[in-house]
């Protein structure tokens, strides 16, 4: 149980630290009652708010400032049965004043199935929709409201030609924006860029509604991302307004990363829990049950069947504690504490010393182990990590290998890489199977040739390993052929 306190903790608190760290998302966690308990920088700035300490005063003083939190709306969102991956809401600052907010929900259950807390990712919505609601209501040639906001503003007429324009900030892209005026869109953006924002102001001027169009343009070297909002500004003239929303793409590839974080490691914790539960328990249990009986019933028993139960005693013994160690090994690596310290290795040793713990594993199904690698192959690796990927891979292979079997290692250079197979004549894996492999929340475990067990670790924690090597591994099977698999690894000069 301490090391599950440990990954839970350490995964919990990294987890925390990068997201509060985060400088263009808010974060906030809202308990099941409404209750805030964690929030970052980032929304306190939303809120006009200086400290967390402010936010629970200002939450415990003012019923209008805590209805801000008023779990409701969230639980409304996860039980709809169709519904957007984010909620846009209103809440009020400390002064009041509302502000508009996209927030993506992440519900976070308790053991009973049951809501515990609601994590929120927020971006702040505010300034699109003042710009949207002021240039729905111009419909004039006299936009000198809009003239105050940092937006590029454009006239432009039926036929796609600048009239007018106003600069209140410098733009990379339109370097001189005097030399624009009287040019067709088309001569000044993108061929793309230009057919998009001309459908969407014939659109406009038909239909008299708003469109909008997002775009990105290269200007030294570097991707700038528009937004242009289109409205009707006459009979045949259209007002075009550009926002510059690249911090904005920036934030919401950062909240992609930040959502995927999530998903990872809550499927670490179900992953940990589910083999806590089952995988680690299960051969405890039948553990205990074969101690028992050879400690309450020794006499009666024939030679025969003590040799049987102690012959089961071991090698369930020998499972759980390669279970452990794998269990070990992927909690450090998911808490940040395992040490990577690549060196020169020599493959074909490792292979060596890999067979000779696994010999009698293999002498007990008459599997032959060849070692076919090259003696000259020398890896840029850490050789504990890639003991352990090795001795994962081959102890499968002769988990599902049939008696008699072979089981072959070897090893090719191509480029600057280590090509290192491990191949076996075994059961194969069925093709479902084979897309999930390395996913680990979809990972499966299934019994071996004598119906060995296993958890599906093992090879969560070779992909990690080899990833942690800037490496790749894949793996080719053909049901009743066998299984074949690849990873690389960098050539030490």
């Amino acid at each position: 149980m301490e090391l599950e306190k440990e990954i839970l903790n350490n995964s919990k608190n990294n987890l925390l630290e990068s997201l509060l760290n985060n400088s263009s998302l808010g974060i906030i966690r809202i308990t099941s009652e409404g209750i805030p308990v964690i929030a970052n920088q980032t929304i306190l700035k939303f809120l006009s708010l200086e400290s967390f300490t402010e936010l629970i005063e200002l939450y415990n003083q003012s019923e209008s400032f805590r209805n801000n939190f008023n779990s409701h709306k969230y639980f409304k969102h996860i039980h709809q049965e169709i519904r957007n991956n984010y909620l846009e809401t209103e809440w009020l600052n400390k002064n009041g004043k509302v502000v508009f907010f996209k927030e993506f929900v992440t519900p976070v259950y308790n053991s009973s199935g049951f809501p515990e807390y609601f994590d929120c990712i927020i971006e702040d919505q505010t300034d699109k929709k003042i710009v949207e609601q002021l240039i729905k209501n111009c419909q004039t040639r006299d936009f000198q409201i809009l003239k105050a906001l940092p937006d590029i503003l454009f006239i432009v007429s039926a036929d796609g030609t600048l009239l007018d324009s106003k600069f209140n900030s410098h733009s990379s892209f339109f370097k001189s924006p005097a030399l624009l005026i009287g040019r067709k869109i088309s001569s000044v953006f993108p061929k793309s860029v230009s057919e998009k924002l001309t459908e969407a102001i014939e659109h406009t001027l038909n239909t008299n509604q708003l469109s909008s169009v997002e775009f990105s343009v290269i200007s030294d070297d570097k991707e700038i991302f528009y937004e242009a909002r289109i409205v009707v500004n006459s009979d045949n003239q259209a007002l075009m307004l550009l926002r510059d929303v690249t911090l904005q793409k920036e934030a919401e590839a950062q909240l992609r990363k930040v959502t995927e974080d999530l998903k990872q490691a809550n499927a670490s914790k179900d992953k940990f829990f589910s083999i806590i539960a089952h995988d680690l328990r299960t051969p405890l249990i039948g553990l205990i049950g074969y101690a028992e009986i050879l400690s309450e019933d020794i006499n009666e028993l024939e030679l025969s069947e003590i040799k049987e139960y102690s012959t089961n005693i071991v090698e369930i013994s020998r499972q759980t504690i390669k279970l452990l160690s794998n269990l070990l090994e992927w909690s450090r690596l998911q808490t940040g504490k395992i040490q990577f310290n690549p060196s020169d290795v020599k493959i074909y040793s490792v292979v060596e010393n890999i067979f000779q713990l696994l010999k009698s594993n293999a002498l007990h199904k008459e599997i032959q182990l060849i070692n076919s690698t090259d003696m000259n192959h020398i890896a840029y690796a850490d050789e504990n990590m890639i003991y352990s990927v090795l001795n994962n891979l081959t102890s499968n292979a002769i988990k599902f290998t049939r008696t008699g079997g072979t089981i072959e290692i070897s090893s090719k250079q191509k480029g600057e890489e280590i090509v290192v197979t491990v191949k076996d004549n075994g059961v194969g894996i069925e093709e479902e199977n084979l897309r999930n492999l390395f996913e680990l929340d979809k990972s499966f475990t299934t019994p071996g040739t004598e119906n060995e067990k296993g958890s599906g670790l093992g090879i969560i924690l070779c992909r990690d390993f080899i990833k942690k090597h800037g490496g790749r591994i894949w793996v080719e099977s053909k049901v009743g052929e066998g299984t074949t698999f690849y990873f690389t690894l960098p050539v030490f000069h």
